[in-house]
């Protein structure tokens, strides 16, 4: 996994406010990598990342007969859409604003053939020198891929409010509509969930069209 962190770098300001960000990526790095191994721990530990992502909410019992020795499919940052910048390349000063993802969580329920995943994504903005307060999207892609073909892929775009006099605020994604069938095989080798900032898939979503007269 590579996180995009060079192009982060930036002198003044925006390099002091971007020093508070970039050790939440490295975390979350760390805290990836546990998650990618994380298949044969069991369904009912919860880390903290999860507690805080789900707080309260839980997916449906489901029935223990049919949960069997199934796991949850692991989830990662797609390579090099942990983070992405918008403003002007190679000027620090018309950078507007910066994010990176620095956690994930996710649980798996399984019944009546169906495995059910609710995803936790969590990240932070950070504002350039030429960014100001107010509110931007974070452009986030969600995707489950199986024998190298895509089976489910969402766009999931949030809004994330800056205050005045503030440089910086997280943001936190949940989407627990993911519904794929159970295979012969394992959901937790047959599936992979991949996670990232897509600003240019947001541009190219495709508008509808404008009816002809």
């Amino acid at each position: 996994m590579s996180i995009v962190v060079s192009n982060f770098a930036l002198p003044g300001a925006a390099a002091r406010r971007f020093a508070i960000l970039l050790p939440a990526v490295v975390v979350g790095a760390g805290l990836l990598a546990g998650c990618s191994t994380s298949n044969t721990v069991s369904q009912t530990e919860k880390s903290v990342t999860e507690r805080i992502l789900f707080a309260n909410t839980k997916l449906p019992e489901q029935k223990i007969e049919e949960s069997r020795d199934y796991t949850c499919p692991e989830t990662r940052i797609l390579d090099g859409t942990a983070a992405y910048r918008v403003g002007e390349a190679g000027q620090a000063r018309g950078i507007s604003h910066q994010a990176a993802i620095n956690d994930l969580a996710r649980e798996c329920s399984f019944s009546g053939g169906t495995m059910r995943v609710k995803v936790g994504i969590q990240g932070r903005l950070i504002l350039g020198d030429a960014g100001k307060p107010g509110t931007y999207t974070i452009p986030v892609r969600l995707a489950v891929r199986a024998n190298g073909q895509t089976v489910y892929s969402k766009a999931l775009p949030t809004s994330v409010v800056i205050p005045p006099n503030d440089t910086q605020a997280a943001f936190v994604v949940i989407d627990d509509t993911i519904n794929v069938p159970i295979t012969a095989e394992d959901p937790g080798e047959a599936y992979s969930i991949l996670i990232g900032l897509d600003p240019q898939g947001a541009k190219a979503a495709p508008g509808k069209k404008k009816r002809q007269r």
